[in-house]
């Protein structure tokens, strides 16, 4: 057997064993319903307050920052850094809560309120610093999330970045075409 083979057979007994423990301890468990929960909420709050008029700008500002969480996640994810121990589907990493929610959400409410570089650094180390140092450690103190080789800080590091470059990435596709369709 190659190895190759070796990886393939082990993801496969890997697949086999989070499928179970997901489908037999997670699915429809109070903390799957509070995930489905905090997501609905989250979105219903989102699109209550989100600026309509530049919904396309402000969603793809969202989307550049979920591109980077799920990269995130699936570094640290194969990599054992932390784990998922409650997921919304039996995939991981389980992109929904984390990369396609909170983070993105939050993000896009800074984004959209902040006009400026400062203000908006400002605003970013807020926002990024509850999400690392409070909504990190309350999924880790109720069982959603575990860190084993992963802090913190670490997260707030990444997440900030992600949010400086999605950013400037953004404005400056909107130069771009400001200047390209005057």
């Amino acid at each position: 057997m190659t190895n190759l083979d070796m990886i393939h057979q082990l993801r496969l007994e890997l697949w086999n064993l989070s499928y179970n423990h997901w489908k037999t301890e997670t699915l429809f468990s109070i903390k799957w319903w509070s995930m489905v929960a905090l997501i609905t909420i989250s979105y219903i709050i989102w699109w209550v307050i989100v600026d309509k008029r530049r919904l396309s700008q402000i969603l793809l500002f969202g989307s550049l920052i979920s591109v980077c969480r799920i990269t995130m996640d699936i570094f640290g994810n194969n990599t054992a850094l932390w784990s998922y121990d409650i997921r919304l589907t039996p995939f991981s990493p389980s992109p929904f809560l984390h990369d396609f929610t909170v983070t993105p959400l939050a993000l896009m409410v800074v984004y959209q309120y902040c006009h400026t570089w400062k203000k908006f650094l400002v605003w970013n180390v807020i926002v990024t610093g509850i999400i690392s140092f409070v909504f990190f450690p309350i999924l880790i103190k109720f069982g959603f999330l575990t860190f084993y080789s992963w802090n913190y800080f670490n997260s707030f590091i990444l997440i900030f970045g992600f949010a400086l470059l999605s950013r400037w990435v953004l404005l400056g596709v909107l130069k771009i075409e400001k200047n390209e369709y005057p």
